[in-house]
């Protein structure tokens, strides 16, 4: 436990799962969405990576298809259980909240008699002082402030955010912008983090990069598909780095696998310190409406870990 001086940031790291549950489009949607490549056979299967599938399907043209993208890249709350549980996430009072989303629910579930507009979206725009004023594109040093229940809650749309298009990482050559963006960033701020140390000071968060290999990181919701090599590459930096850093845990529903089978994936956040926690288990061969429901279970039970979890480390 680290000394009261030096309390860790505690951190959600928030993907489309939760979306998905009560039926959120799929990053594959999303993909269909902008598709305007011709000479792609309607309906055909696609398996490159995501971010290099984006560029194929776009004809190498992501940003100007997600222009165009509109309302969809808002996202919607239709379940008075999908608001439900992200206010129950807004209730663990995260000192900040990251989210690979580039849709606004989280800001929905928190004003949710007030519709969400652009101009309140600007207003809630901030940037750290790593910064002179908010970034338009690599959203590195700019979140909102969330407003719930009197408390303001720092949400980082570290993949770009819908109503700004061109700060939407989704391509791979926005991706290895991003990824070189964070290697810069590491090696000039180490000397920093560890003199703040040193001090007996907690790390001053200058960016989402700080929060994510400092704070006590929580996976809720992000598959960690072995596309998102930026946040990898942070994990695999939060393992070597020589300043003190957080905690990692993985919340993911058990796979039944085969006796000599092994989740290759789960194994790999294993041997880059991240503790994987498995909250029940969730159908996946039966209808729509079922997985749903499986998933839901999921999650509840899930943030209820999280809390917990929380509570010892803020104890």
């Amino acid at each position: 436990m680290a000394e009261q001086g030096q309390r860790r940031p505690q951190v959600l790291l928030l993907g489309n799962g939760v979306n998905r549950a009560f039926g959120g489009g799929s990053w594959g949607q999303l993909i269909r969405d902008i598709t305007c490549n011709d000479a792609l056979p309607k309906g055909c299967a696609l398996h490159l990576p995501m971010p290099l599938r984006a560029i194929l399907v776009t004809g190498d043209n992501v940003g100007a298809q997600l222009r165009g993208a509109g309302d969809i890249l808002y996202g919607k709350l239709g379940d008075p259980g999908h608001m439900e549980m992200l206010q129950r996430l807004l209730d663990l009072n995260f000192d900040h909240i990251l989210t690979t989303n580039f849709s606004y629910e989280l800001e929905q579930a928190a004003q949710p008699d007030c519709p969400l507009t652009e101009q309140k979206l600007r207003h809630m725009m901030r940037h750290t002082d790593g910064r002179r004023q908010a970034e338009a594109k690599y959203l590195f040093y700019t979140y909102g402030v969330v407003d719930w229940r009197g408390r303001l809650n720092k949400v980082w749309h570290i993949h770009g955010e819908g109503r700004k298009p061109e700060s939407m990482i989704l391509g791979h050559y926005n991706y290895a912008n991003l990824l070189e963006k964070i290697s810069s960033y590491v090696k000039a701020e180490e000397t920093r983090w560890r003199r703040e140390q040193a001090r007996g000071e907690a790390i001053h968060i200058k960016s989402w990069a700080d929060a994510f290999l400092f704070g006590d990181v929580y996976v809720l919701g992000f598959g960690y598909d072995v596309s998102e090599f930026d946040l990898w590459w942070l994990l695999n930096h939060k393992k070597r780095e020589r300043a003190e850093t957080g905690e990692t845990w993985f919340f993911s529903p058990a796979e039944r696998l085969e006796t000599d089978e092994i989740n290759e994936k789960e194994e790999l956040l294993r041997v880059l310190g991240v503790e994987v926690r498995h909250c029940g288990s969730v159908r996946t061969d039966g209808t729509p409406i079922e997985r749903s429901l499986g998933f839901r279970a999921f999650y509840e039970r899930a943030i209820d870990e999280v809390a917990a979890l929380m509570a010892e480390r803020r104890a």
